[in-house]
């Protein structure tokens, strides 16, 4: 069983069992209790996640077996992978799925952040270099991760096509159409994984950045996601009309409020990711260099 099969599992999951169960905004239904509990929870996508975890698993325990010089994978891995595929299926497999599609912007823009912010990081976290070297050979042989070689090219990449996406006329006219709209999220989650691979590279070639480097790539990512969120956050009227023509679930909070608490929703997520990696990267980096300052007096001393 090869990585490059659970890769395409993964895809396979995100297009056929994600977005496409709720025609966004189809104006028929009022609230999450008109929504069947196959609707809400979406249980073929929960077996799909489940599945792909159980084939990480195999393939571990494969590549284990007969192989002395194995490097086992740490429980840290595991947990980081499976932590990326259950905000997967939060994301798109529960209700709030269901409320981002056809009732609030609010939360379209949290399933979004758990998409494009949460999810690839803990992915990627959760691989080793060996388990993906078919899927890079690849990637590289057809010039899909060339870009990634260059990574100011894939940080401005998702951030300019998701301020595109926002732009309301573009967004009304995606959000309305399924397969637009299906067709745009795998574009827009393709590109989030290029932008934070140059963070936690899967390959050589793609280890680029110094930490002090990425540390900067992610202030800069930082910058670029803000004007999107800005548009949406001090906005003085509803810029989407999908959602300010949407049912209101509560007449306490209209679509102005709902567009405002969505922005806001995403910059928190970013900047609280964001600042975790910050902080991850910092005490790695911080670590090795205590470790090479113990060892260098070494090799003086001998």
């Amino acid at each position: 069983m090869s990585f490059r099969r659970i890769s395409l599992a993964l895809l396979g999951l995100f297009f056929l069992l994600g977005p496409t169960g709720v025609f966004a905004h189809n104006g028929q239904k009022s609230g999450l209790h008109d929504y069947s509990f196959f609707e809400l929870w979406n249980p073929p996508l929960f077996i799909g996640v489940i599945s792909v975890f159980l084939l990480y698993l195999h393939f571990i325990n494969k590549n284990r077996r007969g192989n002395p010089d194995f490097t086992p994978v740490s429980i840290k891995r595991k947990l980081s992978f499976l932590g990326g595929l259950i905000v997967f299926y939060i994301a798109l497999g529960s209700p709030l799925h269901v409320l981002g599609d056809s009732f609030l912007f609010s939360a379209h823009m949290l399933a979004q952040s758990l998409v494009y912010i949460v999810m690839p990081p803990l992915l990627l976290m959760g691989l080793e270099k060996w388990m993906v070297q078919s899927v890079i050979k690849i990637g590289f042989k057809y010039k899909i991760l060339s870009i990634a070689k260059v990574p100011l090219i894939p940080l401005l990449l998702f951030n300019i096509l998701f301020s595109f996406y926002h732009i309301p006329i573009i967004f009304d006219k995606v959000v309305s159409n399924t397969i637009y709209h299906n067709l745009t999220h795998l574009i827009l989650t393709a590109t989030a994984f290029l932008m934070w691979l140059p963070i936690f590279p899967v390959s050589d070639e793609l280890d680029k950045l110094s930490p002090l480097q990425k540390l900067g790539y992610i202030f800069g990512a930082g910058v670029l996601l803000t004007p999107a969120c800005a548009l949406i956050i001090f906005a003085d009227e509803p810029l989407y009309v999908v959602y300010a023509n949407a049912p209101q679930l509560w007449t306490y909070h209209g679509p102005l409020d709902d567009q405002q608490t969505g922005g806001i929703v995403m910059k928190v997520i970013q900047e609280l990711i964001y600042g975790t990696v910050i902080g991850y990267i910092f005490f790695k980096w911080a670590k090795k260099e205590h470790i090479q300052d113990e060892y260098v007096p070494t090799i003086n001393e001998g």
